[in-house]
């Protein structure tokens, strides 16, 4: 006997109440999605409609966590991605993917995340994927020796990938180790001649040695993104330091306008508008950078000091009498202090 449309639509419906019946009876959250919800994107409902007429496989579920993840939908990725695992417990990728959903977001968990990735490397343990993303979780929690474990196998694995070679040299420097950070700095560029981060280390690390090479480096951020306030803050500051004023005012000029929140671009700008007496300039400037820190002890120090330069001892004294109750190592605001006092005292 032949079914009717209306007959087939009942039995899938029945078929997919005793279906989602027993799966929360096994303490899986499966729900129906039909192609008529528009709550839901198209993709979403394309892939659900064909896991309403195959309900058990886990590629699907795993495609449609996948879609959920790129929408940022990370609640129902993971509710697929367990189903996924459910329906294939041995396959790798599910649980790798199962401890990268897990670890984004603002809820991350860490734990369950570290328990996903060795689930994954138990499968597979020439998983290079989840031998970093492991060694990231381990690293974040200052893990090292777990940590550089797992970017050395990531690194055997693959050996032209430049990333577990530059986190290998993040360990290094974050050991101590400065010597042997900077040599895989250096070999992360030999695989990756634009790399980013590389760079800004090698940039940053010459830097503290006012060595001319950070100029080199710091071009070649640059010229990578031009809107880096990172690398125009650093840039800004080398010229500071070797008294080329100017060039660091426009620098910390642009860091500014690429990212007005900066504080100590602002902070350091207003203290060139002093040198050059400016004060309303620097007085603007760290009117902004209070606004935006407001127990940044040192800037009502300088702005304390640059209301002295403009004999407003009032003001004056009350960001120096500020800055002390933030830090009471605020040594300048001491002296400052004096002889604020002491002007007020031979004023009377």
């Amino acid at each position: 006997m032949l079914l009717t449309k209306s007959k087939i639509v009942i039995c899938l419906t029945i078929f997919m109440i005793v279906f989602i019946t027993s799966c929360q009876k096994k303490g899986l959250d499966i729900r129906v999605i039909t192609d008529k919800d528009t709550s839901y994107s198209l993709d979403i409902r394309s892939v659900s409609e064909k896991i309403n007429k195959n309900p058990q496989s886990a590629e699907l579920y795993f495609n449609r966590a996948n879609a959920f993840y790129f929408e940022d939908n990370l609640k129902e990725a993971i509710i697929d991605i367990n189903a996924a695992i459910y329906y294939d417990s041995i396959n790798a990728d599910y649980h790798y993917y199962h401890g990268k959903y897990l670890m984004s977001g603002d809820t991350a968990n860490s734990q369950l995340a570290e328990n996903a990735f060795l689930k994954a490397l138990h499968l597979k343990n020439n998983y290079s994927d989840a031998h970093q993303a492991l060694a990231y979780l381990y690293l974040a929690k200052q893990q090292y020796d777990l940590a550089e474990i797992h970017y050395t196998e990531a690194s055997k694995i693959t050996p032209s990938n430049p990333e577990p070679i530059f986190y290998l040299g993040m360990i290094a420097k974050e050991i101590g180790d400065t010597a042997k950070a900077i040599l895989l700095f250096e070999k992360t560029l030999v695989y990756d001649s634009k790399h980013y981060d590389a760079i800004m280390q090698l940039g940053l690390f010459y830097a503290n040695k006012n060595d001319k090479k950070t100029i080199v480096f710091l071009d070649r951020a640059l010229a990578i993104n031009e809107y880096s306030d990172e690398a125009l803050y650093a840039k800004g500051l080398y010229f500071q330091n070797n008294q080329k004023l100017k060039e660091a005012s426009i620098l910390y000029e642009n860091c500014i306008r690429v990212n007005p929140s900066h504080i100590f671009s602002r902070y350091n700008l207003a203290l060139l508008n002093a040198m050059a007496l400016d004060y309303d300039n620097a007085i603007k400037n760290l009117d902004a950078a209070i606004g935006l820190s407001p127990d940044y002890a040192d800037a009502y120090t300088l702005r304390g000091r640059v209301f002295e330069m403009k004999k407003d001892k009032t003001r004056a004294y009350f960001d120096y009498v500020k800055a002390i109750n933030l830090d009471d190592n605020q040594t300048l605001a001491k002296e400052g202090l004096k002889r604020v006092n002491i002007n007020v005292t031979l004023s009377n």
